[in-house]
């Protein structure tokens, strides 16, 4: 399956989970394959058998492998490849529900590498620069979320492509990267600024929801980070944020 980097910023499980997904995408493993036992990827991978369990837990709730009793774990069959369900585009979310989407881009450039959380992730040091892109989407017409995506500076030319649209879109296929993966997330509550506000067009002081959270791609390796403000005042868009 390949070697699992101790070293590698990325969550051993993580690894792991990515390496099996990947030879089920490729075709290394087919449907009725069993996969390894704990006891052959704790030896080959030297990886306690919680990582395993883990990464097997998410590729079984993702559809792609199936657990038998006293038997193993195998690929499961299926019709078609799908996108992991962890992580899905404010563009798909708005399709599914039958929305209008609109996005206003605020700015767009490579600016000074500022949180530690960017620094961690994409390797950085304090030097270092990365893509940032922050927009306003609307869904029908009613301000949503203000959305902060941080990307590596390695997808320079990025910032100057139409970002009014899916920015999964021209991820997937001019860069050909497949952001699939969650990482670490965090969740606050707080009250919109007047900046915050004049964006949402809402009150000063009315509750908003903060999230911030890494995605990996489904090689294992930082897609981004994005920081979202969604207005907490709607509850029919606030469910595809919690």
């Amino acid at each position: 399956m390949g070697e699992i980097k101790k070293m590698n910023a990325t969550p051993l499980y993580l690894q792991l989970k990515n390496k099996i997904q990947k030879e089920i995408r490729s075709g290394m493993l087919k449907p009725g394959d069993k996969i390894p036992s704990e006891a052959q990827m704790q030896k080959e991978y030297n990886v306690s058998r919680v990582t395993i369990r883990n990464a097997l837990s998410e590729l079984e709730v993702e559809g792609y492998i199936m657990k038998v009793q006293g038997k193993g774990s195998f690929v499961a069959h299926s019709d078609m490849l799908r996108l992991p369900i962890g992580v899905t585009s404010f563009t798909e979310d708005a399709k599914m529900q039958g929305v209008k989407l609109t996005s206003q881009v605020i700015r767009a450039g490579l600016e000074p590498i500022k949180s530690e959380i960017d620094k961690e992730f994409f390797g950085l040091d304090g030097t270092g620069e990365v893509i940032v892109i922050k927009r306003v989407r609307c869904a029908d017409g009613i301000p949503i979320v203000i959305e902060e995506n941080h990307l590596s500076p390695k997808l320079r030319g990025l910032e100057k492509e139409e970002l009014t649209g899916s920015l999964y879109d021209i991820l997937i296929n001019k860069y050909h990267m497949l952001p699939v993966n969650k990482g670490r997330r965090s969740i606050k509550i707080s009250f919109a600024a007047e900046e915050i506000a004049e964006y949402l067009q809402l009150s000063v002081g009315t509750p908003v929801i903060e999230s911030e959270m890494c995605v990996f791609d489904m090689n294992g390796e930082p897609a981004h980070t994005v920081k979202d403000i969604v207005r907490g005042d709607t509850e029919r868009f606030l469910k595809w944020y919690v």
